[in-house]
């Protein structure tokens, strides 16, 4: 027999395969997710009639004959290349932008797919459309230590849509501040020197000496300057009518074996340093530091006196008034007295007016001083006495720089989801400290509590120091529970960086509160799906949370998958374990909501194949013919 007929008969078998395959290729042209075939031949066994020879001397060698059997198909192999997007709007059809496969679930194992034609089943579940298989994905929950964070849940679960499931009220625990305070206005209320830790350098006799200026807070002096090891106070005289800084006595200073005269320019604000000739060896502008207020009273014997006073922050929210001013005998002395303020900053000076306490220094003019509020309580009214106490007249008021004060509102909620606005006003109390204080301004009767706090900040703008504080609130007032509040300054709590929080620039007011986490009773209304393949949930309440982020797996070889039909494959020994992942992680793509990944079948390709096949065929069927009628002929001479 001859052998072309076996290898014609070959040839056509193969081409028969190569034309089941790109009929199957052209079939699924517009298959969703759909990977295309190719069909590799490779030649069949050989018959040897003659070996090879060596070449021997003046005889060259001679080459093997051999004639071959015909074909084979060697393999049919999957192109797994990513094939064309298509749009269509269905918020529920997802592509794949990269690798992976999503993973499905049939009811008895999972499948892997590329297909994305997503649709919700009767109970909620995502499936594939026209199998039924679930979609699997991680359950997301909320990060309880980073509320802007979601942790994911090692176990695939089905991707359930609960439309109108009910998302339980929750209250408010964390309050993010987002925000700029200017560094530039003065304290909100007259509070002695703006920079408390004042330091310079003074070169005297040809030796430089450390020089800083503080407060006094013995009563005594009203500054306590310290030049190199020599510590002086500064105590007030009297007050510049036209320049109303104060008037202090001079001071001597022993430096170098030399004494010298301090002495302040109250016209100036110039702190000088006179030799012995009265001439000035050293000087330092300070009125740019000094940030006091000039009262004036009036007493019983009808002359009237003018007072410095000024405020310190007592640390616990309340503040501390301290005139200074001439007592009984005349010589300059301070009263001090504490005053109330309530939790919104305004002062709360009890019904009848505050009264500064006599003592041995009463002021002159026998003077007795008592504070009221003004309406807003934004301010003090200074009423002085008049016939020893028993009527008081207005004699000066003072208003808090409402420009030195700061006010943000955002809603919190109690354990019933009911919203609360909360208020935080923040107030300069002093070079790079801010005193911040949070009330609700339409529900008084809320209690409050650790509600003020003082926030510092370093020569860069940024906080030091803690940036949390701790609120209680009395919701069980409203009938809901109480509860706390982390008022977050910093921004770390809710992993961001410390300029991302509470800073202090020279720039403009920007405070925002920014952030929080309660929220109302919610029903869920609608859902997305993102391109990190986070199924995000859309409640009545405004609220967005992470559901679900779904699952992709990645296969060493995917060339190795085995296609079970309805576009979906299986795992084999060849392709390798799924590693299953997020996407956008793990080398896998993300993903492409409202599209579908269509076939990668090229039709111009695959009808060069066709034609190619079909000529292949028709040449091996040729080969059948031509070897049958030489088998006819044979046959032929023998009769």
């Amino acid at each position: 027999m001859l052998r072309s007929l076996n290898s014609g008969v070959s040839g056509i078998r193969s081409h028969q395969t190569m034309l089941d395959v790109i009929g199957n290729n052209i079939a699924n042209v517009n298959t969703a997710g759909f990977k295309k075939s190719v069909v590799t031949f490779q030649d069949l066994l050989y018959e040897t009639s003659r070996g090879a020879t060596a070449p021997q001397g003046d005889i060259g060698g001679i080459n093997p004959m051999q004639i071959g059997l015909g074909t084979t198909v060697a393999a049919v192999e999957t192109i797994h290349s990513a094939g064309p997007l298509q749009y269509t709007g269905n918020r529920t059809d997802v592509a794949i932008q990269g690798d992976g496969y999503f993973v499905l679930n049939n009811g008895s194992g999972n499948v892997y797919s590329r297909a994305g034609n997503f649709v919700l089943d009767g109970n909620g579940n995502i499936v594939q459309s026209g199998t039924g298989y679930t979609v699997m994905g991680y359950q997301l929950t909320v990060d309880p230590n980073n509320p802007s964070q979601y942790i994911r849940g090692t176990q695939l679960v089905p991707l359930n849509i609960p439309v109108g499931q009910k998302l339980s009220a929750k209250a408010t625990e964390v309050l993010g501040m987002q925000c700029n305070l200017d560094s530039r206005v003065p304290a909100y209320l007259p509070m002695g020197l703006t920079n408390p830790n004042f330091t310079t350098i003074a070169e005297i006799g040809g030796t430089a000496y450390n020089v800083s200026i503080a407060e006094d807070t013995s009563g005594t002096n009203l500054l306590t300057v310290k030049i190199g090891n020599e510590t002086v106070g500064l105590k007030p005289s009297g007050i510049n009518a036209t320049t109303g800084l104060p008037v202090f006595d001079d001071a001597s200073v022993s430096l170098g074996g030399n004494t010298y005269t301090l002495h302040f320019d109250d016209g100036t604000g110039e702190l000088q340093l006179l030799d012995s000739s009265s001439n000035v060896t050293w000087k330092q502008q300070i009125s740019g530091i000094m940030d006091y207020a000039t009262l004036s009273f009036k007493g019983d014997d009808n002359m009237t006196r003018t007072y410095l006073a000024e405020f310190t922050d007592k640390g616990d929210g309340n503040m501390a008034m301290t005139l200074w001013g001439q007592d009984s005998s005349n010589n300059w002395s301070s009263f001090s007295v504490d005053v109330p303020v309530n939790a919104d900053g305004t002062f709360a000076i009890p019904a009848g007016g505050l009264i500064v306490p006599e003592t041995s220094n009463q002021f002159a003019g026998n003077v007795d001083v008592k504070l009221n509020a003004t309406g807003d309580g934004k301010g003090l009214i200074f009423l002085a006495s008049v016939d020893n106490g028993t009527t008081y007249e207005v004699a000066s008021t003072l208003n808090q720089r409402t420009s030195s004060i700061h006010t943000t509102k955002i809603d919190i909620y109690d354990s019933l989801g009911n919203p609360h606005t909360v208020e935080v006003a923040f107030e300069k109390i002093g070079a790079n400290e801010w005193r911040w204080r949070a009330w609700f301004p339409s529900e008084p009767g809320i209690p409050i509590s650790n509600n003020t706090g003082v926030i510092k900040f370093d020569s860069d703008g940024k906080l030091t120091g803690s940036g949390v504080a701790n609120v209680d609130l009395g919701f069980s007032s409203v009938g809901a529970m109480d509860s706390q509040v982390k008022f977050d300054f910093s921004g770390e709590s809710l992993g961001k960086s410390l300029i991302d929080g509470v800073t202090q620039f020279g720039s403009d007011f920007t405070t925002k509160a920014y952030y929080q986490d309660g929220y109302a009773m919610g029903v869920l209304q609608d859902y997305s799906i993102g391109s990190d393949g986070n199924i995000m949930g859309v409640y009545s309440n405004g609220r967005t949370n992470a559901l679900y982020s779904i699952a992709l797996a990645l296969f060493p070889n995917p060339a190795g998958l085995e296609k079970t039909g309805m576009t979906n494959f299986i795992p084999t020994a060849n392709s390798g374990l799924p590693q299953l992942v997020t996407p956008g992680s793990g080398g896998a793509g993300t993903l492409a909501g409202g599209n579908l990944e269509m076939s990668n079948v090229d039709l111009a390709d695959e009808f060069t194949k066709l034609i190619i096949a079909q000529r292949g065929f028709q040449a091996n069927a040729r080969v059948i013919t031509t070897s049958d009628q030489v088998l006819e002929e044979l046959i032929n001479l023998k009769r």
